[in-house]
């Protein structure tokens, strides 16, 4: 039926199924639609119709982030606003669409970092959102610390982990930046664009020899002088760059791996 639904709402649209998919996120009973100049030439009846043919609660239009806190601008064009649950892999991230952001994109990338963890690690999750990548490394490690910043993430954070019994996660509302506690991190996750400004901090937290997963934006023809940006650095004794997804039409969504040695 959704396939059935896809085919005519992309001919309608005059998009192939491919743009279809890569623009319109389905997210429990929602769907979000990313900025598209056919859909807003007829945003009511497409919204409709997306409404009726996936059997969902609400649809809505995402135009970017605002912020720091990684707030989305997000507004509803049809159906009902309400909570949603997002079912992956055997986990629930229960959340508030116009609040929160959550990236169906980075599911290969959960699944990297959860085959990657041992289960003695300490891991810091520095900007952790409501949980999308600290509950499912919390089954697979000693401890995870998740810190988040934004009040309403923090919020499906804790829903999150009672919700899945992620027994294992730390959770810390405030700034990343400014954790009292030092060298106790074999594993640091940062899920930001702008992780590269906190990366010295995060060293202050990584134990002598650990793991940080950096994410970050990069343009398609930059790889490689990123890549041996982050060799040059002193403190790192391998770096792999791995593409999470395209973000746009010239940049992509990375992650640097640096294997970390400190002096």
């Amino acid at each position: 039926m959704r396939n059935d639904a896809v085919s005519v709402i992309s001919r309608k649209l005059g998009i192939s199924k491919g743009q279809f998919h890569q623009n319109y996120e389905a997210i429990g009973r929602s769907i979000i639609i990313r900025e598209e100049e056919e859909f807003s030439n007829d945003e009511g009846s497409f919204s409709r119709l997306m409404l009726s043919s996936f059997k969902l609660w609400a649809v809505y239009r995402y135009t970017g982030i605002r912020g720091n806190r990684r707030v989305p601008s997000i507004k509803l064009v049809s159906g009902i606003h309400t909570e949603v649950v997002q079912r992956e892999d055997g986990i629930l991230y229960m959340m508030d669409p116009q609040k929160v952001m959550f990236s169906k994109g980075n599911k290969k990338e959960r699944h990297i970092l959860t085959e990657e963890a041992d289960k003695e690690e300490t891991v810091l999750d520095m900007f952790a959102g409501i949980g999308y990548f600290s509950i499912p490394m919390s089954f697979k490690v000693k401890r995870v610390y998740s810190c988040e910043i934004n009040p309403d993430s923090f919020h499906y954070l804790i829903m999150n982990k009672k919700l899945n019994g992620a027994r294992a996660l730390v959770p810390i509302f405030g700034d990343s930046s400014r954790l009292e506690m030092r060298d106790f991190a074999n594993r640091i996750i940062m899920g930001h664009f702008e992780s590269d400004r906190y990366l010295q901090r995060a060293l202050t937290y990584l134990k002598k020899r650990g793991k940080i997963h950096l994410h970050r934006l990069s343009k398609r023809d930059e790889y490689r002088d990123i890549l041996e940006e982050y060799e040059s650095y002193p403190f790192v004794s391998k770096v792999k760059i791995r593409k999470v997804k395209s973000y746009s039409p010239s940049h992509d969504h990375i992650v640097l791996d640096l294997d970390v040695i400190k002096n």
